[in-house]
Order: structure tokens, then C-alpha cells, then sequence
């Protein structure tokens, strides 16, 4: 078969599918909400070893049909941790973290292809509304999709420049456009690791797309755990109150 005629109908096909929803991982338990002082874990979210990017096919970009996304609820204003481990060597987690409007597991919510993106090919490192991620931004206030990128970890390859010219960086990487829905990120990335931290994020909906960067690596499933940290102040508001409550019932008992 002529090559380009090979190409043109393997796009068709994707084209074709790109209206199914890819299938959302699940978390243990189907535990989906987050709150202050807990975990939620999902193992195994993912075997494919270059889903986030290392596909040259793809010129870096995701492939979003062999990553898993996971969605959660945050209930209160926490520092939350991300982290993607894989058996040693043998993967290269790297994952993207999004706030949402509700729960959202790629589904296409606008217009993809070209520019746009698409399921099938988009772009991992795009703010919300950019080339390669039109097709999931949230069009109104309150739509299902993506609202704001807010960061990255990559324990894979980098890359200069993806499909839609955006760079692809290696370690943990703070994308957001404001501290709406954080104050800060940090984290670190190693073998078999991506971390990242969010600090003070906010309550809400959010969507994580994990896969493994690097293709050359042999592969082994990727588990993934969020943990939240109640922040500070809201330890302090805790003891200030559980302290009210010692002194109020101490004071009962003396009358």
C-alpha cells in the first residue's frame, strides 16, 4: 500500500473514533472524592510507555487514547501531592494536572482536529484554550472540560517543540496562569517517579492525564496516589477550636 494513502486512512480511522470517550481509569474502591488527610489510589493506570509523549509518530504530543485519566474532588483547601511511580526503571511516568468545572475523563467538548487537537493527538503542556487543547477547553462557565492547566511532571524525554510549537520540559513545571486554584508548585522526578505538590489547592474538580514518556523503556503499569495535607491554617483553626471545646466542657464541670 502507498504510504500516504496508509497515513491518510489510519487518520480516518482516528478521526472517525475520535467522538468515543476514552475509558476513565478507576480509583480503588471507585473513591473519587478527596478530602483533608487523605489518599486515593489507582494502580496499574497505565502500561503504554509513551502516551504522554516520546512518539516521534506523533511529533511529542499525547496520545490521549493510550494514557488514563483519573478525576477527583477535592472538598476543602489542601496542599495535594500527585504521585505517578513505576516498577524501577521500566517506565517514565509523566502526568498533567487540570481543574475542571465537574468530573471530566477526555471527552471532547469542542471543536478538534488541526490547531484544535484531538483525543487521538494533543498537546500534554497547553494551557486551556490554546492550539492542542481547544478540543477539551470548557466553552462556558460552568461547561464540562478543562478550565486551567495547571502544571506538569515529566520523568521522560524533553522535547524543543511538540506538533502545536510548544516545549516539552523535563522535571516539574508550574504552567498555571494565576493562583486561583494554588500558591505554588513543587515537586521532583527520578526513575520510575514523577511528584508534584500543590500547594493550598483550591476545593473543587480536577483531572489528571498520566501515561509514560519515554519509548524506549520496556514498560510495567503506573500506580498513582493523591494525598491532600489540611494547610496550616487550617490545622490552626482545628486546634483553636478543639480547644474551645476542651475549655467550654471543662467549665461545664466546675458548675
Amino acid at each position: 500500500m502507498n504510504l500516504s494513502v496508509f497515513k491518510t486512512a489510519i487518520t480516518a480511522i482516528a478521526l472517525a473514533t475520535g467522538s468515543v470517550a476514552p475509558a476513565a481509569a478507576a480509583w480503588v474502591g471507585a473513591d473519587n472524592v478527596l478530602g483533608s488527610g487523605e489518599t486515593i489510589t489507582n494502580t496499574s493506570a497505565n502500561s503504554q510507555k509513551m502516551g504522554w509523549t516520546g512518539n516521534a509518530a506523533l511529533n511529542y504530543d499525547a496520545w490521549g487514547m493510550e494514557g488514563s485519566w483519573l478525576s477527583f474532588r477535592l472538598t476543602a483547601t489542601s496542599d495535594t501531592t500527585i504521585s505517578a511511580t513505576a516498577d524501577g526503571a521500566t517506565m517514565a511516568p509523566a502526568f498533567t494536572l487540570y481543574r475542571t468545572n465537574s468530573t471530566y475523563t477526555g471527552q471532547s467538548v469542542a471543536l478538534s482536529g488541526g490547531v484544535n487537537g484531538a483525543i487521538h493527538d494533543f498537546s500534554q503542556v497547553a494551557q486551556a484554550g490554546q492550539n492542542g487543547l481547544i478540543w477539551a477547553t470548557a466553552k462556558t462557565a460552568g461547561g464540562a472540560g478543562i478550565v486551567e492547566t495547571l502544571g506538569y511532571a515529566n520523568s521522560g524525554n524533553s522535547y524543543a517543540a511538540n506538533a502545536f510549537g510548544q516545549a516539552v520540559n523535563y522535571g516539574v513545571n508550574d504552567v498555571s496562569i494565576d493562583n486561583l486554584y494554588e500558591s505554588g508548585i513543587s515537586g521532583s522526578v527520578g526513575a520510575g517517579l514523577a511528584s508534584m505538590t500543590l500547594h493550598n489547592l483550591a476545593s473543587g474538580w480536577y483531572t489528571i492525564f498520566v501515561s509514560g514518556a519515554n519509548g524506549t523503556l520496556t514498560g510495567s503499569p503506573i500506580n498513582v496516589s493523591v494525598s491532600a495535607v489540611p494547610v496550616p491554617g487550617a490545622v490552626w483553626l482545628f486546634g483553636s477550636a478543639l480547644v474551645g471545646l476542651v475549655g467550654a466542657s471543662r467549665r461545664k464541670l466546675n458548675a
